[in-house]
């Protein structure tokens, strides 16, 4: 009889055991599931409206088409040659893989295109959850699961970076900060999880630069927890010997030995090899010294080392890569571009919209520094951590806007953990006041109640309809990102297309013509000739089109750089292509006259 009710006993805790490793597996496919089917229930089922998701869409139809893994170059993109960007492969591959075996299964290239829409957005997401599920495991949260799930779902959607049609590397690189910050987390295996982290820091950069500001946060938080006790010494040797041997291995993976020399700012090249073996390795020696003093000077010696070495033999990198723009790029491209607004732009433009990109990160803001100060509800260490990278996330959405995604991240642990402290200590006969401020705190943990709580003021108090409404309310066909509209230029014979940045990647993606401009900072000579053409007298213009092979027109009507073309010059050939006087030598294609994008041929 003992035999069997051990037995019975043995079988319920592994069975126990195995629920325990199946719900967050569960829960981060269910949130996966959950806001995959919101995308496609919403979603648009003809396009995508941003032109970095069409534009990484032409660079996986190149890769597949046989352009070398190391060509980055866009050659139908910009005066003659093409512009090389400055896009990581290591986003294409996946993409391209998906495309490429869908495509051997069915004969269907665009089937693939189809799915790979859906599909790269919803893995990119599972592996984002599958970060926040792991931190709650590393950290002993494992309790507090669900609401960090249900947290993370929320916040994760209501970033518009894992919809359906989202292939740019937004969302992926969204994915590793969330895992950069679970794996600095205080909790077991902190060595591994140091070395994951090295690796994760290195791939970050490779991908994409906006991600700077939160590497170079984690390599200070490895060099100060290694210096005041936090982080131990085989756990920041692990971290400094991995980040020196990944920065290696995806150089060597990803850059041609041609451009090894190379020293591009924008793009994984060796300023970053340089600077990230050179830490990474200084870091690594630092680690065998004791005693806080002699790891402070040692951490000091290594940061002024690293710092030299940059202004030595990179010194172009420490200044703001678009602080050298030309003025009309900056006037007719940069400042209109939404998502780069600052703080104060925002406020002055749209404050209602200061609710969804700030609520739910200035929230868990305020958790993570009580907890830190307090070392309650949150443990002490772990706020420490959820302090800094907030803060970080913060101070670079007040700075650009677009860094409310990375922020909203950041919040989810922090804010899941709150309210999990919160159901902990309350007792089995929950009073009223305690039952509503368990709601309460779910209500500022949502971030879509931040969104609906920023909309309803703005109905309340706004003049008008906010740039929010205004976008949300916006149809992809009047801003000529719809196929439909391309249909008559793409048979148009083969040639050079002069028309909006904004529809530039629409050009490549829908036709087989060269797009003069695109929103690209490499493709300055193109958007220069684009403005250019566009403020000069009409027949001033024909000359500067037909010295560069210029042979279509693509007017989107709704287009903000016709606006603005027109306001700075009346009597520009902007103005006379929408003001009815059209020159003798260009002609419309009938087809498109009345709709949203009209095209026009240039005559010999």
């Amino acid at each position: 009889m003992t035999y069997l009710s051990g037995q019975r006993d043995s079988v319920r805790t592994a069975s126990g055991a195995a629920s325990a490793r199946r719900e967050p597996v569960l829960l981060a496919l269910f949130a996966t599931l959950f806001v995959t089917l919101i995308g496609l229930s919403g979603s648009d089922t003809e396009g995508i409206p941003n032109s970095d998701d069409l534009l990484r869409l032409v660079e996986v139809r190149d890769l597949l088409a046989g352009q070398s893994w190391f060509d980055l170059t866009q050659y139908r993109l910009g005066l003659d040659g093409g512009t090389v960007m400055h896009w990581s492969r290591l986003v294409d591959a996946p993409i391209a893989g998906i495309v490429m075996i869908v495509t051997a299964m069915t004969g269907d290239a665009a089937l693939g295109e189809a799915v790979a829409k859906i599909l790269w957005p919803a893995i990119t997401l599972l592996f984002a959850m599958a970060a926040l599920m792991s931190a709650c495991g590393r950290t002993g949260n494992a309790a507090w699961r669900l609401p960090v799930a249900v947290i993370g779902a929320v916040a994760l959607w209501t970033t518009g970076a894992f919809g359906p049609g989202a292939l740019d590397h937004h969302n992926i690189q969204i994915a590793l900060a969330l895992w950069l910050l679970a794996l600095l987390l205080p909790g077991e295996r902190a060595v591994a999880a140091h070395a994951w982290a090295g690796l994760v820091a290195v791939a970050m950069i490779a991908i994409g630069m906006e991600v700077l500001p939160y590497v170079a946060l984690a390599g200070v938080a490895v060099a100060l927890g290694f210096v005041f006790g936090a982080v131990s010494p085989a756990a920041a040797r692990a971290f400094g010997l991995s980040v020196a041997a990944s920065a290696a291995a995806i150089f060597v993976a990803t850059v041609a030995p041609a451009n090894w020399t190379g020293n591009a700012c924008d793009a994984y090249s060796s300023f970053h090899l340089v600077a990230a073996s050179a830490g990474g390795l200084g870091l690594a020696a630092v680690s065998f010294m004791r005693g806080t003093m002699l790891r402070l000077a040692g951490i000091g010696l290594l940061g002024a080392a690293v710092a030299g070495l940059v202004a030595v033999f990179f010194p172009h990198c420490l200044a703001n890569p678009l602080a050298g723009l030309d003025p009309r790029l900056k006037t007719f491209w940069l400042e209109g571009v939404v998502e780069t607004r600052s703080l104060a732009d925002l406020w002055a433009a749209d404050p209602f919209a200061l609710f969804g990109f700030y609520g739910m990160a200035v929230c868990a803001l305020v958790v993570s520094v009580i907890s830190a100060l307090r070392g309650k509800p949150l443990p002490r260490g772990q706020a420490v951590v959820f302090t800094a990278f907030l803060a970080m996330g913060i101070a670079v959405t007040a700075w650009q806007q677009r860094g409310f995604t990375f922020a909203a991240a950041f919040a989810v642990l922090p804010l899941g953990f709150w309210i999990g402290r919160m159901r902990e200590n309350m007792p089995e006969g929950r009073s009223i006041p305690a039952t509503l401020g368990l709601a309460g705190a779910w209500a500022v943990s949502l971030n879509l109640v931040w969104w609906i709580a920023g909309a309803q003021a703005a109905a309340l108090f706004s003049a008008g309809p906010t740039l929010q409404q205004q976008v949300a309310s916006a149809s992809p066909r009047d801003y000529c990102y719809t196929s439909d509209l391309y249909a008559p230029l793409a048979g148009e014979p083969e040639g050079v297309v002069l028309g909006a940045t904004d529809i530039g990647a629409s050009v490549l993606l829908y036709t087989g013509h060269r797009a003069v401009a695109g929103p690209y900072h490499r493709n300055i000579a193109g958007n220069l000739l684009l403005i250019d053409a566009m403020l000069a007298a009409p027949q001033e213009a024909r000359s500067m089109l037909r010295a560069h092979g210029v042979t279509l027109i693509a007017d989107c009507l709704n287009g903000a750089d016709g606006f603005d073309f027109i306001a700075a010059a009346p009597n520009g050939f902007q103005a006379a292509l929408r003001g009815g006087s059209v020159p003798d030598w260009l002609e419309a294609v009938p087809s498109t006259v009345g709709e949203p994008l009209v095209i026009y041929r240039v005559l010999p």
